[in-house]
């Protein structure tokens, strides 16, 4: 079994692989065409080509290299004798003329930036493809010495086509006993990888199982069929189910200790949270990643509320209040008014502040909603926290100051 610490390695490299594809080819396309501000479509179509050109070919190169050396590896953990792996690229000069065209109707609106980050993403899916073609032609060249392949999706871009044939395991042995297998959709972030195991239904790597893969995909397709739905509602219920699985079968254990201080917390209070509320130090671990300082406070029974964190914004420090959504809407107002609530309980005469908290930093409610679990998607989010906001403080004494949204992909919008 491929440990999630290895396959998390190998994912982080494939994509600074493609992470250098899009950037170097983003950048030249864009370059060329403001450095040719009279440039008609053509012109800045075909230079886009030659650009292409040279960059695919070599991030495709690349990234097949590297599969291949990662199949070897894999071989010899998994006890094969093998020849060495071979390399295949999926570059294809009729593919990028092809790309080049499509993209360029973007120009006919003067869209030079658009259009250079569409040739971009050509060139990190193009690698993406290369990498996964050279492991499953590898399997096809060993598969009477028993290797195999499975599909394993390892993001938020996981269609439930994907979910499908990950579902099914190891079983397959070349992209024809695969069937529909050389699909991979626009940022299919779904990797091919090796098996050298007997059993088809083996956790091929750490946390990923296909059974568990299989009920997700029937429950994307209860989500596929349902009515009323629009396609961003749709989508934010597959991506809830892919952040909770992530976070409930592979627990977050880093993050930066440069600026997420748990001194605050009593003996065993970060594990009673992280047992009791493990999506809520999900929430606190994601802000430490997206770069934000934060001091955990410390939760004293006889204060009149208690707050969640001291966060850092703009070279201030303020107190915030963390809510990690798992419902709807009515949810998210729910937990907005519980936020505003701690505010005014604690600026009443008389109140108990928590021990270490200033109450002079206690100007306004601050909230951050981490969206990343719940049922809504994320401009239904902002848009009902932002009228929270606003309703909270015309019916209240204080303004509700600022929320942080983290979206479903992670990353975050500040509102207000």
């Amino acid at each position: 079994m491929i440990s999630a610490a290895e396959f998390a390695a190998y994912n982080r490299e494939v994509a600074r692989i493609g992470d250098g594809a899009a950037a170097d080819v983003e950048s030249s396309v864009l370059s060329w065409c403001r450095s040719h501000d009279g440039a008609t479509v053509a012109e800045k179509r075909e230079a886009a080509k030659l650009i292409m050109e040279g960059f695919v070919q070599g991030y495709d190169d690349v990234a097949a290299e590297f599969a291949a050396q990662w199949y070897d590896h894999r071989a010899e953990q998994g006890g094969a004798r093998l020849e060495q792996a071979v390399t295949m690229t999926t570059y294809r000069p009729d593919a990028v003329d092809a790309v080049a065209r499509y993209q360029a109707r973007k120009l006919a609106k003067g869209g030079d930036v658009e259009f250079a980050k569409a040739c971009g993403e050509f060139a990190r899916n193009d690698a993406f493809r290369s990498l996964n073609e050279t492991i499953s032609a590898n399997v096809g060249r060993d598969k009477e010495k028993g290797v195999r392949f499975a599909r394993v999706p390892t993001g938020f871009e996981t269609c439930t086509f994907c979910l499908m044939l990950a579902s099914r395991g190891a079983v397959y042995h070349t992209r024809k006993t695969a069937g529909e297998f050389k699909h991979f959709h626009r940022r299919c972030d779904c990797k091919v990888v090796p098996s050298f195991e007997d059993d088809a239904d083996a956790e091929l790597v750490e946390g990923v199982r296909p059974k568990e893969l299989y009920e997700r995909y029937k429950q994307f397709k209860e989500i596929d069929a349902g009515s009323g739905l629009s396609a961003e509602q749709k989508d934010a219920l597959k991506r809830r189910i892919l952040n909770l699985a992530e976070a409930r079968s592979n627990p977050s254990i880093g993050y930066r200790a440069d600026n997420l201080d748990l001194s605050e917390l009593a003996s065993g209070e970060l594990k009673k949270m992280q047992k009791k509320n493990p999506l809520e130090w999900e929430s606190y671990v994601r802000l430490s990643k997206l770069g934000y300082g934060q001091k955990l406070l410390h939760e004293q029974g006889n204060a009149s509320a208690n707050i969640d964190i001291s966060l850092l914004l703009d070279g201030e420090w303020h107190y915030w209040d963390m809510k990690t959504l798992e419902g709807g809407l009515g949810s998210l107002r729910k937990r907005m008014t519980e936020c505003y609530s701690k505010w005014e309980r604690l600026s009443e005469p008389g109140a108990v502040i928590p021990d270490g908290v200033e109450a002079n930093l206690l100007d306004s409610p601050r909230v951050v909603i981490d969206n990343r679990f719940s049922k809504i998607a994320d401009s239904a989010a902002a848009e009902q926290a932002a009228e929270s906001m606003a309703y909270l403080s015309d019916k209240g004494t204080l303004v509700f100051k600022q929320a942080i949204l983290i979206l479903k992909d992670g990353s975050e919008r500040l509102i207000g």
